[in-house]
């Protein structure tokens, strides 16, 4: 600032004009701007918005899908495991077939498979789902009630729920069916529950020899029930001296 040649051409008129105060311009200067107009960035935002609204349409568009497949869902019937789906199966079965005693087994079986042997009160619980299923079988169809494997099930199961005198009156309707395999389960059943000793396990077991023939082929089933007599003379402590078997008569002598 103190130097004279400074001072000079500070003070000196200008000799060139930069921008005139008077010049006009293509375009109207704004706030000291010039807006140039541009076709592209136009485009572009249109462009962008058409984009935006389509986003919008498919964003629509699925939540509508999705709310109807959630309405679909929530409609329809529920997903069903694999076990039920099973059950579905045999039970459909057993309508248009209700004389099946494979299927009613299947569906008991079945029925007992979420339930295990070591949980609490497992004994009864499946005691009650077996007894429910095989009333059912036993009611759906005549050919039920005389099926052997369906009533010896359907008392075993209800031994662990009925009274005593229930449990008595049902296996006498048992044993009207008669067989080897209806005596076999009512001789265990006296074995499991009679208290009245030796002598009265001897007198059930020459009712089952008496309700047999004197067929060759019962000569292999009264074998069974001597084995089984001797096995629960056994158990219980008593010392069997001799016994035999005969054609159909059967002589115990005990100490």
């Amino acid at each position: 600032m103190t130097d004279s040649i400074a001072k000079t051409l500070l003070a000196a008129p200008p000799s060139r004009r930069l921008i005139g105060a008077g010049d006009n311009y293509k375009y109207e200067e704004v706030d000291g701007f010039l807006r140039l107009p541009s076709n592209r960035r136009h485009k572009a935002a249109e462009d962008y918005r058409s984009i935006t609204r389509q986003d919008d349409h498919l964003d629509s568009d699925s939540q509508s899908s999705v709310s109807d497949d959630s309405s679909d869902d929530e409609s329809g019937t529920p997903i069903l495991t694999a076990h039920q789906l099973s059950l579905k199966a045999l039970e459909q079965h057993l309508t248009a077939d209700p004389s099946s005693v494979e299927t009613w087994l299947s569906l008991v079986r079945h029925s007992l498979a979420n339930i295990p042997l070591t949980s609490k009160n497992a004994a009864k619980a499946r005691a009650e789902i077996t007894l429910s299923i095989l009333t059912r079988a036993r009611t759906a169809h005549l050919h039920n009630r005389s099926s052997r494997i369906l009533f010896l099930k359907y008392l075993r199961a209800g031994e662990e729920l009925w009274h005593e005198s229930k449990t008595k009156a049902e296996w006498g309707e048992a044993l009207k069916l008669g067989g080897i395999e209806i005596w076999m389960e009512w001789l265990e059943w006296r074995i499991r529950t009679t208290v009245g000793g030796v002598d009265t396990l001897v007198t059930d077991a020459i009712r089952v020899f008496e309700a047999l023939d004197d067929s060759e082929s019962s000569e292999v089933d009264k074998l069974r029930i001597l084995w089984r007599v001797a096995v629960a003379f056994q158990q219980a402590g008593a010392k069997l001296l001799w016994y035999c078997a005969y054609s159909s008569s059967v002589c115990f002598r005990l100490p």
